[in-house]
């Protein structure tokens, strides 16, 4: 269940970011406001339940969701990520890195589909 929530967590700080993105061409928009207010607080809540969850599934080194970095990302690496809309790991390059807000921009290989992630959300090509 730890593993499922941080998949979560993690697909939700991605949304995040992507609420923020858009909000950077329209700071005004109320439906927007309003999404980005309420995933900040399913991420804390998500937080919370997460700090309540036995900590060996977190710890595990197959966990997308470790805390410590395994791998220093850089622009053009090939990687594997989960696309938020399924949930699923796929191929994708790192297009662009942003050591600022910690966070790897990515493009899914052969689908062109682009996120933004924390890039302990990647793993390396197997």
């Amino acid at each position: 269940m730890s593993e499922d929530l941080a998949k979560q967590l993690a697909s939700y700080k991605t949304q995040l970011q992507q609420v923020e993105a858009a909000l950077s061409g329209n700071g005004e928009n109320e439906d927007l406001l309003k999404l980005k207010k309420d995933l900040q607080e399913v991420i804390e809540l998500t937080k919370d339940l997460l700090s309540t969850q036995p900590s060996e599934t977190l710890a595990s080194s197959d966990s997308f969701a470790s805390t410590q970095p395994t791998h220093l990302w850089k622009v053009g690496d090939k990687c594997m990520a989960i696309w938020s809309e399924d949930g699923q790991c796929y191929e994708a390059e790192i297009e662009e890195i942003d050591e600022e807000k910690d966070t790897a921009a990515i493009t899914f290989a052969g689908y062109g589909n682009a996120e933004v992630t924390p890039p302990l959300n990647l793993k390396p090509v197997e």
